[in-house]
């Protein structure tokens, strides 16, 4: 009944949202390398043999001229690749709880097109590189989210998506202290990526009765409910009320909020057609779950 829950719920929620956002967030579009038109000094070369000495005088000299200009130092490579990850990472920031800045944008790309102004790159080489990165962080960055997505099919595989954004929280901390993306991204006092992480991915679990703070007895008390609901027209009113009436009652208001959404999910259910007979087994396994666990 879990994975049924887990398939109603927590899959279609995780995917659509985060991957709509991670995809829009960036404005930082350079334009597209134009084509090349062909080595032309192959073609004289292999034409005209007699050209050889002064093509490879004339290429060791074209050479000298544009190595500083194309070739990027490790540490330009690293951050260029450092500020893509920040500026992707920066819509998982804003639902971490941190604050982000709406034209983040914009403010990234002529912030660092600024820093990156002493370099000594050509303009085109680089946005080449700049946006080269970006697509590499982008495809990263949804990978990873839509492998979580399709992997989340038990217990365990769901609660690695806690430890992911984990590492995101982690990063977005990173990056209010960079120069470009401090004034972008701000946490809030006292911010913990390991509770900001936990509280996100709460969300997205909870329906399936796998967030942090659902023990063992309160998703036997949701199969329960989602029991009642499913089952409704097999056992009847009076019966599913008495269900309902039993097992989803709380004092804390997430709990009660999580049973009742259980019994909604089974009272909407059109795929499950249980026989009278069927119902009355898993009920039955139902209330053997409820006694093994406990209240606890």
């Amino acid at each position: 009944m879990t994975a049924h829950i887990i398939s109603q719920g927590i899959q279609p929620s995780l995917h659509p949202g985060v991957l709509r956002k991670i995809g829009s967030i960036i404005s930082i579009q350079a334009p597209m390398p134009a084509k090349a038109k062909g080595n032309r000094i192959s073609v004289i070369t292999n034409g005209c043999a007699w050209l050889g000495y002064f093509v490879r005088v004339g290429v060791l000299a074209i050479a000298a001229s544009i190595v500083p200009a194309v070739a990027q130092t490790q540490a330009q490579q690293d951050r260029i690749d450092r500020v893509s990850r920040f500026a992707v990472t920066s819509s998982i920031c804003g639902r971490l709880g941190m604050t982000v800045d709406p034209r983040l944008g914009d403010k990234v790309e002529e912030a660092f097109n600024a820093e990156a102004s002493s370099w000594s790159l050509g303009r085109d080489t680089f946005e080449r590189l700049k946006q080269a990165s970006i697509d590499r962080a982008v495809k990263s960055s949804a990978i990873d989210l839509e492998t979580a997505s399709a992997n989340a099919k038990t217990e365990a595989e769901l609660r690695r998506l806690r430890t992911m954004f984990v590492a995101y929280g982690r990063m977005c901390v990173e990056a209010t202290t960079d120069p470009i993306f401090s004034r972008l991204i701000t946490a809030p006092a006292g911010f913990d990526p390991q509770t900001a992480a936990t509280a996100f991915a709460d969300s997205m679990l909870e329906g399936g009765g796998l967030a942090s703070w659902q023990t063992p007895a309160i998703r036997a008390r949701g199969d329960m409910m989602m029991s009642a609901g499913t089952c409704r027209k097999r056992i009847g009113k009076d019966r599913s009320d008495a269900l309902a009436a039993r097992f989803g009652r709380s004092e804390e208001a997430r709990t009660r909020e999580y049973y009742l959404k259980s019994f909604d999910i089974g009272l909407n259910d059109t795929e499950m057609n249980f026989t009278l007979a069927q119902c009355n087994r898993l009920i039955s396994r139902n209330r053997l779950e409820i006694e093994k666990v406990g209240t606890k």
